[in-house]
């Protein structure tokens, strides 16, 4: 009964007297290849141009794309607008700021992933953080999703810019929808799927995106149109409006605070908590394998990102004059130094040991995918060695912050 639709009469699947007829046009051989292109703006910054902030969306869709991904996509034409209005009236960005559109995303991350690998040495040497808007407009609710570093600095943005329901801001809509329980103001982990995963998965960058969804049902179809998206995806384009403020202020800040805005307290506390998913893995296999090394070292880290934290907001109080450079290169080692060269063994892709996109679910996050994938395919003493391992890495990610 669930499946009868609306129109009079009996919806049913077979069987039956008619036979479908389907004319399929593939193109193969050299036809098969199409030359793709990605596109870059860029505004060199005025203090610390060798320290880049990227924003990117992919350009193509499986079909016309209204929201995966238009509303991405335009939403880094406007920010891009924004600030070069901005330049021109001589104010430019404290760090240089680079605007992505990716091509052939819908076929596998071409677009992105060809520029992360050509681009490797310079990006991991540069590159402060990787904001993705990807399918970003489909209703009327904020959502969003990256780094642990990052989470703090988004949910600060949604402070400063109207809802596009309102009234107020886009936190005070997101806390009402919570009903004022600030603890269910969550962000999503990154999995797959999508731009970021060259930069976050590949190279330890910290990533993030927002965004406002609902439901809607219109995913890679033909109905993700123009038509759709004024009648029923974004009414008054105004969660458009409020995408591209979001990641203007987000990019503002990433681009001019004189401390870069990583937040490693966070980072330290949500990993720490993610490693029961660990310790519910182990147990179902009944091994006596423990995880208490890792959370330790997470203690370790935490307490280091407490230090620093205070630190650091002690200097900015003051006024005092720092070498800032020097500070921001260490904290930009914080996560990359949470990866390594031989990846995961499910795929040596993936270097980071913080999440990756789970084998099994390409959109579905795996937290610590070293030792969870360990715990889930392979045997106990594999699980410690990799357990050994990350607590090892992480240890390195934490003399970063302390340097």
């Amino acid at each position: 009964a669930g499946w009868q639709g609306g129109l009079p009469f009996h919806y049913h699947v077979g069987p039956g007297p008619t036979v479908a007829h389907l004319k399929v046009h593939r193109e193969h051989g050299a036809q098969g290849t199409h030359t793709i292109w990605d596109t870059f703006g860029m505004i060199r910054g005025a203090v610390y141009p060798n320290e880049w902030v990227v924003v990117g969306g992919h350009r193509d869709a499986w079909s016309p794309g209204a929201a995966d991904d238009v509303s991405g996509s335009v939403t880094v034409l406007e920010a891009a607008r924004a600030f070069g209005q901005m330049a021109r009236a001589g104010v430019r960005p404290a760090r240089t700021l680079i605007f992505a559109t990716w091509d052939a995303e819908e076929w596998g991350l071409i677009g992105s992933t060809e520029f992360v690998e050509e681009m490797a040495d310079s990006l991991r040497a540069h590159v402060v953080a990787y904001i993705n808007e990807d399918d970003i407009t489909q209703g009327p609710r904020f959502g969003g999703g990256g780094s642990p570093s990052l989470k703090r600095l988004v949910r600060e943005a949604t402070r400063v810019v109207p809802d596009p329901t309102g009234p107020g801001s886009v936190y005070d809509v997101w806390l009402k929808r919570m009903k004022g329980d600030t603890t269910r103001l969550t962000l999503g982990n990154l999995g797959g799927g999508s731009d970021f995963a060259g930069f976050y998965h590949h190279l330890g960058i910290p990533a993030a995106g927002v965004g406002f969804g609902g439901p809607s049902g219109i995913y890679h179809s033909v109905y993700d149109s123009f038509d759709w998206m004024n009648r029923f995806g974004d009414p008054g384009w105004r969660e458009h409006q409020a995408a591209a403020r979001l990641v203007a202020v987000i990019l503002s800040r990433l681009a001019n605070a004189r401390v870069v805005p990583l937040d490693y307290v966070e980072w330290g506390t949500e990993m720490t908590r993610l490693v029961s998913q660990l310790d519910s893995a182990i147990a179902k296999r009944g091994w006596s394998v423990s995880t208490g090394g890792l959370k330790d070292a997470l203690g370790r880290f935490t307490a280091s990102a407490r230090t620093f934290a205070a630190v650091r907001d002690s200097v900015l109080v003051g006024g005092a004059q720092r070498p800032w450079e020097r500070v921001n290169a260490a904290l930009m080692q914080v996560e990359r130094r949470f990866t390594r060269p031989e990846g995961l063994a499910s795929d040596s892709w993936f270097k980071s040991l913080q999440f990756a996109s789970d084998v099994d679910n390409g959109y579905a996050t795996l937290a610590f995918p070293t030792v969870a994938e360990a715990a889930r395919y392979a045997d106990a003493a594999t699980t410690e060695r990799e357990l050994a391992d990350a607590v090892a890495r992480l240890d390195q990610s934490r003399a970063a912050l302390e340097q």
